[in-house]
């Protein structure tokens, strides 16, 4: 029997996202999967499987390129027969016919080394597996699903991607969008991690100061670091209604406690964002608390000091310094892009879509 969702949410990008699984889950082309660290790019992959219909027939099998030292990593996707090399003393199948009928997620799949790349591409291709140490070819029925934090395509400009591999992987393309571009979930979310985690009776809460905390935070470390929070506070304050005002410095991410006007302990927030923070938030790039000088230098190659001197805090009001603003982000993006509007919208960290928008809001053109 199939199993249930397991991706949790329910903001617009989340429902779109959902609805292109199940339009791309029931063909058996090759998935690629992309998002930052901690996203939830296995439990995409495990929604595809459930979707495709492969569930009743076949496993979901997992193997992280980056978790196993590389001379396993071979034995382990594609299994090796007894003997082969020192230390096998028994043949083993290995996850790819573990996954026959089923789907293979190739995790972390930027860390493959290029020789394993050669035997992968076989196995796509014509559908094929040659164990370690064997010369015979055994047919396999596996969907593939690649993930990766990684930036594929400056890989292969390095020589450490074949791109003939990435072309035959990246069939359906499928990004995960980071937590903060979907903020309305970090309540869902918390609620959800909470009850998963309560270790009796009733999960943590939150009161409506430390919510807004939350959904104020950026987290780098997206949904996984959410989690751990959540895991934390729970085991930490069992039951209890918690205000993170209260809690020593060591509990919370130090960011979080920047959020509080804090050095070291918590305290009032700050009475307003700064003129990058503001200007991030304007693109939905960060939440209103925002990130420091140092993440949008980081995404925007660019400085504080760089800032156009229209920005300062003294002159005209918030809206117009932020649209005012986030028209010079987005026309240095364009510029820095070559008016390719999808490299730009990856250089401010927003959905191509968003930004066409922002751009026919601002009277941006494309040059």
């Amino acid at each position: 029997m199939a199993t249930q969702q397991s991706l949790i949410g329910t903001s617009a990008v989340t429902r779109e996202l959902l609805a292109h699984l199940e339009r791309v889950a029931p063909t058996d082309a090759p998935v690629l999967v992309r998002g930052p660290t901690g996203v939830g790019k296995e439990l995409v992959a495990r929604e595809i499987h459930r979707l495709s219909g492969r569930d009743p027939k076949g496993d979901f099998v997992a193997v992280n390129c980056s978790a196993i030292p590389n001379e396993l990593l071979e034995s382990e996707i594609f299994g090796h027969e007894k003997g082969a090399f020192s230390g096998a003393v028994s043949s083993y199948q290995g996850r790819m016919r573990l996954a026959d009928g089923g789907s293979l997620l190739l995790d972390e799949i930027g860390d493959m080394p290029p020789d394993l790349q050669a035997k992968l591409l076989r196995v796509v291709q014509e559908g094929v597996v040659t164990p370690v140490g064997s010369g015979k070819e055994i047919p396999v029925d596996v969907r593939i699903i690649s993930a990766t934090h990684k930036p594929l395509e400056s890989l292969i400009e390095t020589g450490q991607f074949r791109e003939d591999l990435f072309f035959r992987l990246n069939v359906i393309p499928i990004t995960v969008a980071s937590l903060r571009e979907r903020p309305e979930e970090i309540v869902e979310l918390f609620d959800h991690f909470s009850t998963a985690y309560a270790l009796q009776g009733d999960p943590i809460k939150l009161n409506a100061r430390s919510m807004s905390l939350l959904q104020a935070y950026q987290w780098p470390g997206n949904v996984r670091e959410l989690e751990n929070f959540c895991r934390r506070l729970s085991a930490l304050y069992p039951g209890e209604n918690i205000n993170l005002y209260e809690l020593p410095a060591d509990f919370l991410p130090p960011q979080m406690m920047s959020l509080m006007g804090a050095e070291g302990s918590a305290g009032s927030a700050p009475a307003s964002a700064g003129a990058w923070d503001a200007a991030a938030l304007a693109l939905g790039e960060v939440s209103a608390a925002g990130e420091d000088e140092d993440g949008l230098a980081r995404v925007l190659g660019i400085t504080a000091a760089e800032a156009p001197a229209h920005v300062a805090l003294n002159e005209a009001s918030l809206k117009d310094r932020v649209t005012d603003f986030e028209r010079q982000l987005i026309e240095k993006a364009l510029a820095d892009a070559n008016s390719n509007i999808s490299e730009a919208a990856r250089l401010l960290g927003v959905k191509r879509t968003t930004l066409i928008e922002k751009m026919g809001r601002l009277n941006i053109a494309k040059r």
